[in-house]
């Protein structure tokens, strides 16, 4: 059952919402700690107790990039169980994460300042660059065992990810396409997974 949010807490999603919203509108150097407010229907005296600034406004929007990412269920290698369907759950994993409420809208909002101000986020970029990747790890612990032949986990993971992105983040992102439905979803799934076992599996 999930908990039941206090109204300060409601207040705080409200204004990260609420932020998200007005910088994917406007950008973040165009956007003013009033329209935040507004659009939260909340005080501006409010959005300040929340946030000192609009940079640590978007700090708390990148730590909440962070958390989606760190919601993604881990899936340890196991030696016994099928490279197939293993590798079909980490697929399904990923689409559940980028099919998240709040994911390509904060990922819109993300990209665009990493090309226009990249100071703002050069802090939560090394911070995720120091989190372990469950899929990396998975796919160390399976050429450890010999499962799959390859130096690193870095490549794999990338032309992993990159089959389903193709379809479950880059339309969604640039296009404002909708989110493939389940069949559709069940076939990109199926393709991430055959492209590594003819690939890679021993």
């Amino acid at each position: 059952m999930d908990k039941k949010l206090t109204r300060t807490e409601i207040k705080h999603k409200a204004v990260i919402n609420a932020s998200i919203a007005e910088f994917k509108a406007k950008g973040f150097r165009a956007t003013s700690m009033d329209d935040i407010a507004k659009r939260a229907a909340v005080s501006k005296r409010t959005v300040y107790n929340h946030f000192a600034s609009k940079e640590v406004l978007f700090g708390a929007i990148m730590q909440e990039m962070l958390a989606m990412m760190r919601a993604f269920e881990d899936v340890p290698f196991c030696a016994s169980s099928s490279l197939e369907s293993q590798l079909t759950l980490l697929a399904r994993h990923e689409v559940t994460m980028l099919q998240a409420e709040g994911m390509i809208s904060t990922s819109k909002v993300i990209i665009a300042e990493a090309i226009h101000s990249p100071e703002l986020i050069a802090d939560a970029m090394e911070q995720m660059s120091k989190q372990e990747s469950p899929m990396a790890s998975w796919f160390d612990a399976a050429i450890a065992a010999g499962a799959i032949k390859a130096k690193s986990s870095e490549m794999l993971v990338t032309q992993f990810t990159a089959v389903i992105k193709a379809h479950c983040f880059w339309p969604q992102l640039i296009q404002n396409a909708p989110f493939p439905d389940d069949a559709k979803t069940a076939e990109i799934v199926d393709t991430a997974v055959e492209m590594i076992i003819k690939q890679y599996g021993v």
